[in-house]
């Protein structure tokens, strides 16, 4: 059993190509221990993920968190980021990624759905309002709120979720 998840996503307004991040911690009865965010102006959709899921893994590490499971829902990414052969990428933010994950036994990154990526969705499209740097939030918003208990109605997450 995990004690924590992360959940992250990138996003881009192909309009401007604009991009951002978006994240967030939760322990394993559902309850939010920290949301983020950041505005990264113009970049790939799969730029976007990497720096979301590297300011995740920082933050986790930062408060020493163990037994963690990584949700991320570009398939694409889990495959890059858990392929052992890639330890050498050119990709500076796939080493840093893979070289955070190679000291954490006890994190898992997974696929998951989109569906079940609404919070650091959101999250992450709630940054081109912001246009901050890095922004943590200490508590979800009521939208936030909202979508939490759509997970909790669906079976989706513990109905025991604190807030």
């Amino acid at each position: 059993m995990y004690g924590f998840y992360l959940n992250t996503d990138g996003v881009v307004q192909t309009n401007i190509g604009l991009s951002a991040t978006g994240g967030v911690i939760r322990d394993n009865m559902g309850k939010w221990i920290l949301g983020y965010n950041r505005f990264l102006e113009k970049c790939s959709v799969f730029t976007a993920e990497l720096y979301g899921l590297l300011d995740g893994l920082t933050l986790l590490q930062k408060q020493g968190y163990d037994r963690v499971l990584i949700q991320l829902d570009n398939l694409e990414m889990v495959k890059t980021i858990c392929d052992r052969k890639l330890d050498r990428s050119n990709i500076s933010l796939v080493r840093r990624i893979q070289q955070i994950l190679k000291h954490e036994d006890k994190w898992l990154v997974r696929y998951t759905l989109g569906e079940n990526n609404q919070v650091a969705d959101l999250l992450a499209k709630l940054a081109f309002v912001i246009k901050e740097e890095l922004c943590l939030f200490d508590y979800p918003s009521s939208e936030i709120q909202e979508i939490i208990k759509n997970y909790i109605s669906r079976g989706m997450l513990t109905s025991n979720v604190h807030m």
